[in-house]
């Protein structure tokens, strides 16, 4: 019963040392060396800092995975530095390692850089990106990437060709557009395999051909489902890749200055496009904002005005919506929940108050000065600035309440005179316009790097 028990003990022992990940080496860079020169392996070295988000991401989802980790202990010799602490400045610079995280392969022989790639990227490239450095390390001839070419150009290959062909491609830097294209015309039929979808999914990046990119658009969901089973990651970077692509194609029709009736059908199916793409909490914020560009282009008040009630009422006003003005977070990993940023107070006091100033130029309505007014007490809570406080002020004034707007700024110039603010001038010069009578007095906006600082 005891050899038994011993036996399976040593059987769990060697399943959880084969589940782990990335092994990291937890000594000097010199001892590093040392055992990758007796080894005779490549050096792999995971470049980070302690503020980065993808670098986390990796060492959470990518690094811990078995087969990266079997794959990794196997090939390299493995190192963390954090590029900003002890021997890792050091390295940094010698590498010339400009982001993060930077990925470094060092040939232990003499500590030449061997190769390098950088950024979060899913775990089956990182794996792919493995098996390059270590077939270039034994020194094994691969077939040229001009051979592989003309294979492909005889148009006499394989659906497993291809998918190499495609991910040989990826790993040289090279564009795939026409390639994954016929990948699809060629192989994946109207019931696509799991396979095909992961690999389409896991592949597709911007650029691509029409035909390529309305499948995707059209498939998804499904796509993303797979790509979420397997890896969050590169469900990530689909979703990145075909907002941006989206994008693109909605900005070349804005960038034409002739929205003619076929733009304005394309652009209504771009906008479905990019509501298809979006997460839950961000579907009909892009499109708005597009929207209001092209209505205030147009001259389209009427639908302009109902742009700006709707962004004004689903993405400035609540109050979960406040760190998202004026910025995003960045989707790495579509499986974790969105990150939530920081409140960037300037910021979004700052947008508050201008979509205010916007809605109040166009509109006397007392429901539009009513949402004006909800704007400005928002910006007030979040920033009580002297140039929020000022574009409060100046659009009391332009509304007609001038006797508040005087009294109000009056206040305000006294404390900055108290402080002896950097806007003293500005606001001085504002009260004096409002006491002249002046029409339409214009509002000052941040000095960039007060605007930073807050």
């Amino acid at each position: 019963m005891k050899k038994n028990l011993i036996g399976i003990f040593l059987l769990f022992s060697s399943l959880s040392v084969f589940a782990q990940g990335i092994e990291f080496e937890h000594s000097s860079w010199s001892e590093v060396l040392k055992k990758a020169k007796e080894l005779n392996k490549p050096i792999f070295i995971d470049v980070y800092t302690s503020w980065c988000g993808p670098c986390k991401v990796m060492a959470a989802e990518v690094f811990t995975r078995p087969e990266i980790g079997a794959k990794y202990n196997k090939g390299f010799v493995n190192f963390k530095i954090d590029a900003e602490k002890g021997e890792g400045i050091a390295i940094a610079q010698k590498y010339e390692v400009k982001s993060y995280p930077t990925y470094l392969f060092i040939n232990p022989a003499d500590e030449s850089l061997f190769d390098r790639s950088k950024s979060s990227m899913p775990a089956a490239s990182f794996n792919d990106l493995a098996d390059k450095i270590l077939t270039k390390f034994s020194g094994k001839k691969e077939i040229s990437l001009a051979e592989l070419e003309a294979k492909y150009k005889s148009d006499n290959y394989d659906e497993g060709f291809a998918q190499a062909y495609i991910k040989r491609l990826n790993a040289e830097g090279k564009s795939t557009r026409e390639v994954l294209g016929k990948y699809l015309t060629k192989f994946v039929s109207n019931k696509p395999s799991t396979a095909q979808l992961y690999f389409l999914g896991l592949n597709f990046s911007n650029g691509t051909d029409l035909n390529l990119y309305r499948y995707m658009i059209d498939h998804y969901k499904m796509i993303d489902a797979v790509l979420c089973k397997n890896d969050g990651i590169a469900a990530g970077s689909l979703y990145r890749n075909l907002r941006t692509e989206t994008g693109a194609k909605i900005e070349s029709i804005l960038s034409s200055n002739v929205l003619i009736a076929e733009n304005g059908l394309q652009l209504k199916q771009l906008f479905q496009d990019l509501n298809t793409v979006e997460i839950e909490e961000r579907k009909d914020k892009k499109v708005l904002e597009y929207k209001i560009r092209i209505y205030t282009g147009n001259g389209d008040t009427a639908q302009l005005l109902k742009a700006y009630r709707s962004y004004i009422q689903q993405f400035l006003l609540p109050a979960d919506q406040t760190a998202a003005i004026g910025r995003e977070s960045i989707i790495l990993n579509k499986n974790a929940p969105v990150p939530v940023l920081p409140i960037d107070s300037a910021t979004a006091a700052d947008w508050c108050c201008n979509y205010a100033i916007r809605l109040t130029k166009l509109s006397k309505d007392p429901e539009d000065k009513q949402l004006a007014g909800r704007l400005f007490e928002k910006a007030m809570g979040l920033s009580n600035s002297a140039v929020i406080q000022n574009k409060r002020n100046v659009t009391t004034y332009n509304l007609g309440d001038q006797a508040k707007a005087i009294k109000q700024q009056a206040v305000l110039l006294a404390e900055l005179r108290n402080s002896h603010a950097e806007y003293l001038d500005d606001v001085a010069a504002t009260l004096q316009k409002m006491e002249n009578n002046e029409p339409n007095i214009s509002v000052f906006q941040y000095k960039r790097k007060l605007l930073k600082k807050h």
